[in-house]
């Protein structure tokens, strides 16, 4: 069913790799997207029924913090080295496929969870799954586009990932919704079960069709500088340890301060549907449409924006507007932090969510073409996986540490939202101070490998 990709690299010859994209490389990107949503919606919705497994379990905030941090992000960011270690010796879609297999388990095994420590059992595997997605699929796109659309096709990959985080949201929250309406004509003695564990069950069911779906990608432009004809002669230019070694420093700076941002939206994003819920009074599915459709709208303006910017700093900062734009937009989502403290209703929470995802989302799309350009080629998949890692430790930190700082302010009014103001300004702050610090460093990197 999956062919393998050397011997389509054997296959390809240097005149078609000239050409253009033909469709079945827009199909495969049109693939990868669709997989990407429903990862969305199965990390979405653990997020959405928060406050009912809360109610249900009797969890403390740092409990489900603890689900939404070091479940998903901690072990999946230990994850992350080995699967983009495979993913540049395997065939991508195989590993791909096996992710899929493995999150959507868990995300069903999530509804079947009896207390805190099945839960939290069941979002490892979750976060284990979701750890390859990046890497994978940041590794792949070149094997389907041509160099010269690759940016093109990584542009409209982080566009569509993007919006989806708000349409996964925005479902899942329908999806709440429309199970609650049915809930007493449910089938197979459904009608007695928690509507999150239905929910639960649902998003996981999609599962063999993404993996169908995946193994009719064929990659066509395996690049040349990966490997020799052969596939066993090592390519050209520095060695993984050599490359390492001499922009560890670099590397450290960079995506320290994306890490940063990560953690920091990590935390509103985490929470806010809780405090939508907990301090407003809305329901888990209003939250989900409401928070949904915010992020949606930030992300489209957030994108345009975050482009028209980088070209305008283009003829004054050459290779490093993308970054100044990142610093932009993570000072931004900063000052946009602040009007939580004085939100009135949960529509302003909705318009300044939005707000915050138009900041880092106009910074956060520069950051895949960033990271391909600072390093060759064939070490693309595990710089990807680095930097998943080191995002995904600094996100498990920012839920846990809400939720702690919650729990010390559990008499304070809004105590909460002031736990997720002062993660955040932390965050976006740093953040802002590693950018500046690395441009030079960044730069040279740009020079030498892009």
């Amino acid at each position: 069913m999956f062919d393998s990709n050397t011997e389509v690299a054997q296959r390809a010859t240097a005149s078609r790799a000239e050409t253009g994209a033909g469709a079945g490389a827009w199909f495969g990107l049109l693939i990868l997207v669709v997989v990407t949503f429903f990862a969305n919606v199965d990390r979405q919705m653990l997020v959405l029924v928060a406050e009912l497994i809360r109610a249900e379990f009797h969890l403390a905030d740092i409990q489900v913090g603890l689900l939404q941090g070091a479940g998903i992000a901690l072990f999946a960011g230990a994850a992350a080295i080995p699967i983009g270690w495979l993913a540049d010796r395997l065939d991508r879609r195989v590993v791909l496929a096996l992710c899929i297999l493995l999150w959507s388990a868990a995300t069903a095994a999530c509804g079947m969870a009896t207390g805190f420590p099945t839960l939290f059992v069941a979002s490892i595997g979750l976060g284990i799954g979701e750890a390859g997605l990046m890497p994978i699929i940041y590794g792949l796109l070149p094997d389907l586009f041509p160099a010269r659309q690759r940016i093109l096709a990584n542009s409209v990959f982080a566009l569509v990932n993007l919006l989806s985080a708000g349409a996964g949201m925005a479902l899942g929250g329908m999806l709440i919704q429309g199970i609650d309406a049915t809930h007493g004509a449910m089938p197979f003695g459904l009608g007695g079960t928690s509507t999150w564990r239905i929910a639960f069950f649902a998003v996981a069911v999609p599962a063999p069709l993404l993996m169908l779906m995946v193994a009719m990608i064929r990659p066509r432009h395996k690049h040349a500088e990966r490997r020799s004809g052969t596939g066993n002669a090592p390519v050209s230019g520095p060695a993984a340890a050599e490359y390492f070694r001499a922009e560890m420093p670099m590397m450290i700076r960079f995506f320290g301060a994306i890490a940063l941002i990560n953690m920091a939206f990590a935390g509103v994003t985490s929470w806010m549907p809780v405090v939508a819920v907990r301090v407003f009074g809305a329901t888990p599915a209003t939250v989900g449409a409401g928070l949904g459709s915010a992020a949606m709208a930030g992300s489209i303006i957030g994108c345009a924006a975050g482009w028209l910017l980088a070209r305008r700093l283009d003829t004054r900062l050459g290779v490093l507007a993308p970054l100044r734009v990142c610093e932009w937009g993570a000072l931004g989502a900063c000052v946009v932090s602040l009007g939580y403290l004085i939100a009135p209703s949960v529509l302003y929470v909705y318009l300044l969510f939005g707000a915050q995802f138009m900041c880092v989302v106009a910074g956060m799309i520069m950051f895949p073409g960033l990271m391909q350009s600072i390093c060759p080629s064939h070490l693309r998949s595990r710089v990807a996986a680095i930097g998943v890692l080191a995002t995904v430790l600094m996100q498990s930190v920012s839920p846990v540490a809400i939720g702690t700082i919650s729990d010390r302010l559990h008499d304070t009014h809004a105590g909460l939202i002031w736990a997720i103001v002062a993660v955040s300004l932390s965050g976006f702050v740093a953040a802002c101070l590693l950018m500046r610090s690395a441009a030079n460093a960044v730069r040279l990197a740009i020079e030498r490998y892009a």
